[in-house]
């Protein structure tokens, strides 16, 4: 082909990646937890879920940052405050990054060719997981992005490794576990060169220190260098061995409802050993490294979410192989091409045709759910394409110039903190029983730790509890669990710039007091493990 020919398969490719994702494009329930946050953060009352509460309830501080920047100028310079603003916000800057990213790919990486540029079009256009996570608004076309990034500048000759630093440390602030995928290759380039060592490595502390600035922000703001989600879904009490289990469900229900995702990481591992070009395999290296952690932490209740990044760098990796044959290019394609579309589940296919098929799961028997197509209709209509995301569904009366706090009128405890939170605005307080946005909570076991569902850890809400929060006063009935919370209380809702706090924070974030959450445990085991 002529470079105007692939130059032309490359546009279609990419108008063709496009309008599959604004066919499939939503936004999930977990986008509204941070939508609550911006705006709270935009109206002057912090930070956090809650009003005045410093408590990060998201796990994106990057992509969280982004939003708030648009909606800031959306808003406050530009004067738009639409219900559904910070929802359309969110949706073009998905779509937007996510073009950026192929465009990247096709332009910079790979090969200029067609083989090439076929197999990276129909691979990533046929990937269930990477095109739901292409919208969804939470943070992963921002990882996307980023990642391109990081590979065109590390398939440099002369790589520059401070630019290299500075994305890796870009990634790590969007998503911190993302950075597995790309560390091994951050090393090895720091300890290749020898007599660029002492340089590098001050490369790698320029380059790291908006992470390491926003770790000591989060350590002096919310108290804690991790969000609030971290230890909610990691500190549940729940065995290794379950969570284990559970992580290969995940793998199991990928290959089940999203079989291309897998096979081509799988693949491109193959072939990347075969090759044995040793930036492609250092590269490639940090893939098993975060399918291992996602393995550990037993995955997430959103099908293919946490797959995305790993399968663009296999998709880009697969698309550079130099020695793979025409034939053999064909052969992979056309094995791509048939996994994408006979799948029942296919980006081709009507994005709302399963709901009219009464015996179609979208969730399956281990609580992983096919996220997108939960909320793009049965009645949640959250999907761009159901009816243009109507302002009185999907947005909320209270956003923008209208989120105004004024004192809270009643506390919920019924989990429901996506989409009803955000409508349900700021003078609601909201303390879930999973635990996302409640900070006592996230640090008590999970209730039952052998019936649960991934991702929804239930908590006990503690005797006198709802009380402390309705009433403003510590009412908490258990004397150990009153003295936790009121410390952690200071922390999170007194004075910025009180040195005994800083003091407190301290002592929390070195396990001062754990001894009086495990007291608190040991003396109401029937109370905190309530089996039902």
């Amino acid at each position: 082909m002529t470079q105007r020919e692939i130059k032309l398969l490359s546009m279609g490719l990419l108008l063709l990646f496009i309008f599959t994702i604004i066919r499939n494009a939503w936004v999930s329930d977990d986008a509204y937890i941070t939508f609550r946050a911006i705006e709270n953060f935009r109206a002057g009352y912090g930070l956090g879920y809650n009003p005045y509460v410093r408590v990060q309830s998201f796990t994106h501080p990057l992509w969280m940052l982004l939003l708030s920047c648009g909606y800031f100028l959306q808003v406050n310079l530009l004067g738009l405050s639409l219900s559904s603003g910070l929802v359309f916000l969110t949706l073009f800057l998905s779509l937007a990054s996510s073009a950026l990213t192929f465009w990247v790919i096709i332009t910079k990486i790979i090969k200029c060719d067609e083989i090439s540029i076929t197999l990276l079009g129909a691979t990533v256009i046929l990937s269930r997981a990477f095109v739901d996570y292409s919208s969804s608004g939470l943070e992963n076309p921002l990882t996307h992005l980023l990642l391109a990034l990081f590979i065109w500048q590390f398939f440099k000759e002369n790589p520059n490794f401070l630019i290299l630093a500075s994305l890796s440390a870009m990634i790590a602030i969007n998503r911190l576990d993302a950075e597995l995928l790309v560390f091994p290759a951050l090393v090895w380039l720091l300890l290749q060169d020898r007599a660029q060592f002492r340089k590098n490595l001050y490369y790698s502390l320029v380059g790291f220190s908006p992470l390491i600035a926003w770790e000591f922000f989060s350590l002096f703001y919310f108290g804690f260098l991790f969000p609030n989600t971290a230890y909610a879904k990691l500190n549940t009490g729940i065995s290794d061995y379950l969570l284990l289990a559970q992580g290969f469900d995940y793998f199991l229900n990928s290959i089940h409802w999203d079989p291309l995702t897998l096979f081509v990481i799988f693949l491109t591992g193959v072939g990347v050993c075969l090759e044995g070009d040793r930036k492609s395999l250092i590269l490639y290296a940090g893939i098993p490294l975060y399918l291992i952690y996602v393995l550990k932490i037993g995955g997430d209740f959103m099908s293919g979410r946490f797959l995305t990044a790993a399968f663009l760098i296999a998709a880009i990796l697969f698309s550079r192989l130099q020695n793979i044959s025409r034939q053999l290019s064909l052969v992979s394609l056309a094995i791509i091409l048939l996994l994408g579309v006979t799948s029942n589940r296919s980006t081709l296919l009507d994005p709302q045709y399963p709901m009219t098929e009464a015996n179609f799961r979208f969730v399956d028997e281990n609580g992983i759910a096919d996220e997108r197509l939960v909320y793009f209709g049965s009645g949640r209509n959250q999907g761009l394409v159901i009816n243009g995301l109507r302002d009185t569904e999907i947005g909320s009366t209270l956003a923008g110039k209208n989120w105004l706090f004024k004192k809270i009128k009643s506390v919920n405890f019924n989990g429901g903190i996506g989409k009803s939170g955000y409508q349900d605005g700021p003078n609601v307080y909201y303390a879930d029983q999973y635990a996302l946005v409640d900070p006592l909570m996230a640090r008590l076991p999970v209730k039952d730790p052998v019936k649960w569902r991934i991702g929804h850890f239930k908590r006990l809400i503690p005797d006198g509890y709802e009380e402390t929060l309705t009433e403003g006063s510590t009412l908490i009935s258990d004397p150990d669990l009153k003295d936790y919370y009121e410390k952690l209380s200071f922390v999170i809702s007194g004075s910025l710039w009180d040195t005994q706090r800083v003091k407190e924070i301290i002592k929390f974030n070195t396990g001062k007091y754990n001894y009086l959450i495990l007291r608190y445990i040991s003396h109401n085991q029937d109370k905190v493990f309530g089996y039902p």
